[in-house]
């Protein structure tokens, strides 16, 4: 197995709320996103893995690396339960 998430559906902006959701067509589901869940649904591109993952967040955020580290692997999980990643070969 990968240690590269790769993002699954398609992202989708409800402009009357000014929120995210990803839309997994598989499931034909939608999946609302904060704004952290959904910088980090972007990041999983299948190129970078979650150590560069939570750099990015703290550099972004000012968060201290080993929290950011910790949001995102809970972060990354959640999507995976919810079928919007996947760890492909």
């Amino acid at each position: 197995m990968s240690v590269y998430p790769a993002r699954k559906g398609r992202l989708v902006e409800d402009s009357g709320t000014k929120s995210w959701m990803v839309y997994e067509p598989e499931s034909d589901s939608l999946h609302e996103l904060n704004e952290t869940a959904r910088a980090i649904w972007e990041l999983c591109d299948g190129r970078t893995d979650p150590a560069e993952m939570a750099r990015a967040v703290s550099e972004v955020t000012g968060m201290e690396l080993e929290d950011s580290q910790s949001v995102v692997t809970d972060t990354v999980e959640n999507l995976a339960s919810r079928d919007l990643v996947a760890y492909e070969d």
